[in-house]
């Protein structure tokens, strides 16, 4: 597991957890958490919470899945679904206006999608990150290409990389996509873990 320097969750990190199995083989976005009453975590994509599930760590999820981080406001025997079009969790039912309907655990759509990112678009993922081995920490475009890479300065070899296009690194990590729309040639974004947030840098020149 990576750091959890900048925890915000008041569930220790080494809690067990269950995470939904065609979440963790990347099938399906995260964009639905349950907590029992117990304040146990459960992790879903869409449909069905009688899905099979395994088990791992809170902190792993994190690390994998860092738009979870931002669920500090998740009490025992609630609920969260990711908001595509609002780019965050709506907890609890999101609203409390009697006029709304709750928000419902989805895969994005073309009506969230930004019309000036191309959804096709490869993007250049580190393997590791892909598979959850580092955490995701910077985006870049460099060269024309978009990458999306874990810690480290150090160039990644060809065979260190693998393409992928830009709808499924927005479905792996749901928190990229304003950042990966933002990004300009030359240009990196750092996944801040402490501000939960995307912060901006100019590359410099090798």
């Amino acid at each position: 597991m990576s750091e959890n320097t900048h925890w915000k969750l008041a569930t220790s990190p080494t809690t067990e957890v269950q995470v939904a199995e065609d979440v963790v083989a990347l099938k399906a976005p995260l964009v639905r958490v349950d907590r029992d009453e117990d304040g146990g975590w459960s992790f879903f994509g869409p449909g069905s919470d009688e899905a099979a599930t395994r088990s791992t760590t809170l902190g792993g999820v994190v690390d994998a899945w860092p738009h979870v981080a931002g669920l500090t406001d998740l009490n025992n025997g609630s609920s969260a679904v990711w908001h595509w079009a609002q780019h965050g969790w709506a907890v609890g039912g999101g609203c409390t206006c009697g006029q709304c309907s709750d928000p419902v655990a989805a895969d994005i759509d073309r009506q969230s999608w930004p019309d000036a990112l191309p959804p096709n678009r490869p993007v250049l993922v580190e393997r590791k990150v892909l598979s959850g081995e580092v955490r995701l920490s910077d985006l870049r475009q460099e060269d024309g290409n978009l990458l999306v890479l874990g810690p480290g300065e150090q160039q990644r070899t060809a065979e260190e990389m693998v393409a992928i296009a830009i709808v499924d690194v927005v479905r792996r990590w749901p928190h990229s996509m304003h950042a990966l729309r933002a990004l300009q040639e030359g240009r990196g974004m750092e996944w801040n873990p402490e501000a939960l947030n995307w912060q901006e840098y100019e590359l410099v020149p090798a």
